[in-house]
């Protein structure tokens, strides 16, 4: 497994106070979806994906972002549909 030193994600949007210039905001998601297409094409489906499941490979304002976790994924065939709801649960105090 390459070795990624820039943390998650949201560490990486943590140690900038959440704010990223638009076009670098651009940048990720667009690496990010291409990521995501790629697997969509083998039929695999991440079912977890969030900041913290994504690693910066390091900590400059160029580092690339790498999906990780697969441990919730799904293989699917041509046609098959998944109904099935997983990925983290999410619990809201007010």
């Amino acid at each position: 497994m390459e070795y990624c030193s820039g943390g998650d994600l949201f560490s990486y949007l943590e140690v900038r106070d959440f704010e990223i210039p638009e076009k670098r905001a651009a940048q990720i998601l667009q690496m990010i979806c291409v990521a995501v297409y790629y697997m969509h094409s083998f039929g695999i489906i991440h079912r977890d994906l969030k900041p913290e499941n994504i690693l910066m490979t390091d900590e400059t304002d160029e580092a690339e972002p790498k999906i990780l976790d697969f441990g919730l994924s799904r293989l699917l065939n041509p046609g098959e549909m998944c109904s099935e709801s997983h990925g983290t649960v999410v619990i809201i105090f007010v």
